[in-house]
């Protein structure tokens, strides 16, 4: 309690303290605390009582910061209380400005209000009271923001600052004009900051470009001129103080593709575009965009250049320090050098031994932040160029080791090679080779020798280009120099190109090649001793390696010193090719290479694999006794030469390949000469049926072979049968995986051998593929393969043509007024339901012509909805024959049954026919197969009345019919139907014309008609019409046996 007390009384002294001082200050409180309100609940009464005491408003003047706030909370504190504070400054600055504006507009000159005194103050001018007030206004806009405003003001200031009645009347040797140009150096960077605020891009360049052409016109005209030290120092200085405004000013992003070190793929801009104050198509210079700060540091570095370059011309009397100097030859410094923000001239040119400026530590540290900038945009030439630049700078101070630092990166991936530009790849080349010298890396050395070799460089006049001898420039190296370089990366004086001769070969056969090496190096260079040419291909082959021989035989050439040397290979020692693999070859031949000369080494290499071959790089060593180099040329998807070079008569020619150049080629597996066939073939197969396939090999071969039969049966992706080799013993474990071992087979001797599988139930189409995989017993590992495939059509043996028709079941109907007593002894109730009988005709049609042998069929129920039996009674038809017309006619008779009586829901039936039936070869005992039929879906229905027509033919009277029809009432509802029989000339007929019939629930009842036709040899049709009286619906009538329907009624065969 006592410290909330003090800090209470503490705030209202200092309240006191401003009130009594009646300046216009606004007191605000920010309490910190330790404590949370959680901790302490006394907190909050604390805080109230002293917001009564202080008298301070809580929102304006007394704040409070909880502890252990997040920096997340800390932040929009702090943004709360900036914009709490803001209209109080903004009101503050406003009333400022206000008094500042009516001291400006006076008529006269207020006198000082402190004498002046000499070195410390100067009483104003009018002018000079106006440039006063005018900055004074600038600064007070800008706390303000009120950015045009203040710019606005600061314009005023800088013309009249400038103007003849102010800088004219100030001497140059005056103290006062270097103030006077620091203050106008202050507007112009105000005026800047201003215009850059605004977003006035294109204005800012313009004002800081004519800023920098007013003062030079000054300093021309009344100063010490701009060909001097000072003034490039204020122009290095000047466009520094533009890049260091411009880092705080973000740039939209922009993408980009082209990545320098340190800089990302979504880089910032280059330059902005000029404001919209611009009229729409007036054409501004591109120095008028604004461009990013590293532009602006490029800038300042050239002018601490040329500030450098002043600095070498001063004499060496001006450099010595004014102790050691004439009274006289000090005075007359002060007339020659200008010496505004920047030291004297012993200072700036030191004598040696004394510290001054060190313009290369400037000069680094310009370029140094200039490079950062343009890395982080991307601008790769630019960037290549400043690290050129600083390393050359580096070079001068003989800092050899940064350089080098610098120069290694720059020479592996500069664009500058890439392009072409020799100038400049050359430089940097010579420039990396003397950091190398210098700082002993021996690596380095040999990579640029092995470049500067190259005819595309200008040869450097007495200078000893030998290659071999390039390191005896070092002193002794510790570790031997390994150097790997890469086609593409560096201009190497060797140019090679690659080719094979054919596009497709066989295995057993040489493969020609060929390999041109040509030598690009100075005419007076001298001859590269290479120590061997490696090949390394991808696929079905090893490596190539070819060592130097020293040859005395003379080279078949031409006059343009183009020689062919054929190379013989061989299998390479086992000592070579210990990390290979696969088995390397080797050769021997001359690999020394003169200035302007061309080698072509041809090759035949013999092929013991089939596949693809890809030539991928060449290798190019250079082994001496402190350094080894591998130079490597990448083939794959390179581009090569066209031309193969033939060795004639008079000398080496060339021609150009028809199949153009080619680093692939496809060696095809050794012609077999195994003879595949399918002995006993069927033309056609069926679905379930046991395939057995004959498979005869015979060896065409001239010696013995040995090897294993292999077969694939390929169908839909789930349905692949399995097969089995019947010649292998049975449970051979190859014969599992439907391979079966030939063993030796001698030259044109034969064997036969049977795969089997099962066909599936569904028809499919089977590829059938036979692989012989062999090799000859004096040649193990070179194999050889032979593959013949076949197609298999695999089909339905038969289709069904099926019928269902009702039939009149002869049981008797159960009565409705008896109610049947189940039996006591039944475990299960037997069905109680009405039965109805249903006859299933079906024709079979063999598809093939092959006759086929039917040995029995069954109808098997597979399903029945729930409440109902359904039982195969009867079947009609016979087996046992060659189906030699396709057609074999079967007939079921059904019987469905409900469990209940009153259940009158439909009844859905799903049946299948096993058909079982067998080839009719008599020589063999062919094997039995089952194949199922499909029986469409049987509905019928148990609850609606229906009528059965059924025929018979009078024995007693010839050409009498008798038809019944018979009208069921399977509900629980007394039924009255109407019957008419309509007459027709084809019949006369004795029944009931019209007549009335009324059916007890539960009950059947048969109407009989005798007809007798009076036409021969067709169909006629008795319309009898049933309708229901209760809902005036016409029952259709139902054909039973020896009857057929049609869309008019059934119909009955009248014969002759």
């Amino acid at each position: 309690m006592y410290y909330h007390d003090l800090l209470k009384n503490e705030i209202i002294e200092i309240k006191k303290t401003i009130a009594r001082s009646s300046s216009r200050t606004r007191y605000i409180v920010i309490l910190l605390s330790d404590v949370s309100v959680l901790d302490d609940a006394s907190l909050d009464d604390r805080l109230a009582n002293i917001r009564r005491a202080t008298a301070l408003d809580p929102k304006t003047s007394l704040l409070f910061v909880p502890p252990n706030s997040s920096y997340v909370e800390l932040r929009a504190f702090a943004r709360t209380a900036l914009s709490t504070f803001q209209p109080l400054c903004i009101e503050y600055y406003r009333d400022l400005s206000k008094h500042a504006r009516r001291k400006r507009n006076r008529a006269a000159v207020p006198p000082p209000t402190v004498p002046p005194f000499r070195g410390t103050s100067q009483t104003l001018s009018g002018q000079g009271w106006n440039v006063r007030y005018d900055f004074k206004l600038g600064v007070f806009a800008e706390f303000r923001q009120e950015m045009d405003a203040a710019a606005r003001h600061y314009d005023g200031a800088y013309d009249t600052l400038l103007s003849p009645d102010i800088f004219e009347s100030i001497a140059v040797w005056s103290p006062r004009w270097n103030e006077a140009r620091l203050l106008a150096d202050i507007i112009a960077v105000r005026v800047l900051r201003c215009l850059l605020w605004n977003g006035q891009t294109s204005s800012a360049v313009m004002r800081w470009q004519s800023h920098r052409v007013r003062m030079r016109d000054l300093v021309d005209q009344r100063g010490k001129g701009s060909s001097n030290y000072g003034w490039a120092a204020w122009e290095a200085r000047w466009a520094t103080v533009m890049a260091e405004l411009l880092q705080e000013l973000a740039l939209p992003k922009r993408e980009t593709s082209d990545v320098g070190p340190g800089s990302s793929p979504v880089a910032e801009a280059i330059y902005a575009e000029p404001e919209k104050a611009f009229p729409v198509g007036e054409r501004i210079a591109p120095w008028q965009h604004l461009h990013h700060p590293g532009y602006w540091l490029d800038l300042a570095t050239r002018h601490v250049l040329t500030r450098r370059r002043y600095t070498q011309m001063i004499p060496e009397e001006d450099r010595a320090p004014p102790g050691q100097s004439p009274a006289s030859q000090v005075a007359s410094r002060s007339y020659l050098y200008d010496t505004y923000l920047c030291p004297e001239p012993h200072v700036e040119a030191p004598l040696p031994g004394h510290e001054g400026v060190s313009h290369s530590a400037l000069i680094q540290d310009a370029i140094g932040r200039t490079m950062h900038e343009f890395g982080r945009r991307g601008q790769k030439r630019f960037l290549e160029r400043l690290q050129f630049a600083s390393a050359k700078e580096l070079m001068r101070v003989a800092q050899w080791s940064r350089a080098m630092q610098l120069l290694r990166p720059l020479w592996q991936r500069m664009s500058w090679r890439q392009e072409g530009w020799w100038g400049l790849v050359e430089e940097v080349s010579w420039a990396l080779r003397d950091c190398a010298q210098h700082t002993g890396d021996g690596a380095s050395l040999v990579s640029v020798e092995w470049e500067l070799l190259n005819d595309f460089f200008t040869p450097r006049p007495g200078w000893t280009y030998d290659l071999a001898n390039c390191l005896k420039c070092l002193p002794p190296l510790k570790t031997k120099a390994l150097v790997t370089l890469r086609a593409g990366d560096i201009a190497s004086f060797l140019v090679t190109s690659y080719t094979f001769r054919d596009a497709e070969s066989n295995v057993g056969d040489y493969l020609p090649s060929q390999l041109t090496v040509r030598s690009r190096a100075h005419r007076h260079a001298l001859p590269v001793r290479l120590s061997q040419i490696r090949l390394d291909y991808e696929g079905a082959f090893g490596s190539v390696i070819v060592g130097h021989q020293d040859s005395h035989v003379e080279l078949a050439s031409n006059a343009g010193h183009v020689h062919y040397i054929e190379v013989p290979i061989r299998d390479a020692p086992s000592a070579e090719i210990v990390q290979e693999p696969k088995p390397a070859m080797a050769g021997e031949a001359d690999l020394t290479l003169r200035p302007g000369e061309t080698k072509i080494f041809n090759f035949a290499c013999l092929l013991r694999e089939a596949g693809e071959i890809q030539a991928t790089s060449a290798t190019l060593t250079l082994k001496q006794e402190s350094f080894t180099v591998d130079y490597v040329i990448p083939l794959k998807g390179k581009a090569q030469s066209e031309l193969w070079w033939l060795k004639g008569a008079r000398g080496v020619k060339k021609q150009k390949l028809v199949a153009g150049p080619l680093t692939t080629t496809k060696v095809l597996p050794k012609p077999p000469k195994m003879e595949l066939s399918l002995v006993d073939q069927k033309a056609h197969y069926y679905t379930g049926e046991q395939i057995a396939i004959m498979v005869e090999l015979v060896n065409g071969e001239d010696e013995e072979i040995e090897g294993w039969v292999k077969a694939q049966v390929l169908g839909d992706e789930d349905d692949s049968p399995h097969v089995v080799w019947q010649a292998s013993s049975e449970g051979d474990e190859s014969s599992a995986r439907g391979k079966d071992a030939l063993g030796k087979l001698a030259s044109l001797a034969k064997r036969r051998r049977t795969l089997s599988f099962v066909a599936s139930s569904q028809p499919v189409d089977y590829v059938v593929e036979v692989t012989v995989l062999y090799h000859h017993v004096s040649d193990p590992d070179t194999p050889l393969s032979k593959t013949l495939t076949t197609t298999l059509s695999v089909r339905i043996p038969f289709t069904a043509t099926w019928v269902f028709s009702p039939q009149v079941h002869p049981a008797p109907w159960p009565s409705y007024f008896v109610v049947a007593q189940p039996a006591a002894n039944d475990g299960d109730a037997a069905p109680q339901g009405i039965i109805q009988m249903w006859s299933l005709a079906a024709e079979l049609k063999c598809l093939p012509a092959t006759p086929l042998v039917l040995l029995d069929a069954q109808l098997r129920v597979d399903a029945i909805t729930s409440g109902a039996v359904c039982r195969v009674v009867e079947r009609q038809g016979s087996a046992g024959s060659p189906l030699t017309d396709g057609v074999w006619p079967l007939q079921f008779t059904v019987e469905i049954q409900k469990l209940e009586l009153d259940d009158r829901r439909s009844t859905s039936v799903d049946l299948a026919l096993d058909v079982k039936w067998q080839r009719p070869e008599s020589d063999v005992a062919t094997p039995t197969t089952t194949t199922e039929v499909s029986v469409p879906r049987l509905v019928v229905a148990s609850g609606e009345p229906r009528v059965l027509a059924s025929v018979r033919r009078s024995s007693a009277v010839p050409g009498l019919i008798q038809v019944d029809y018979s009208i069921e009432n399977p509900s629980m509802h007394l039924l009255t139907f109407q019957l008419t029989m309509e007459s027709s000339e084809d019949f006369a007929f004795h029944g009931p014309k019209a007549s009335t019939l009324q059916l007890l629930p539960l009950s059947r009842h048969t109407v009989c008609f005798n007809l007798f036709p009076t036409v021969r040899e067709t169909w006629i049709q008795p319309n009898l019409r049933v309708v229901d009286r209760f809902f005036n619906k016409t029952l259709k009538i139902q054909a039973t046996e020896g009857m057929k329907v049609d869309p008019k009624g059934v119909s009955i065969w009248v014969g002759s």
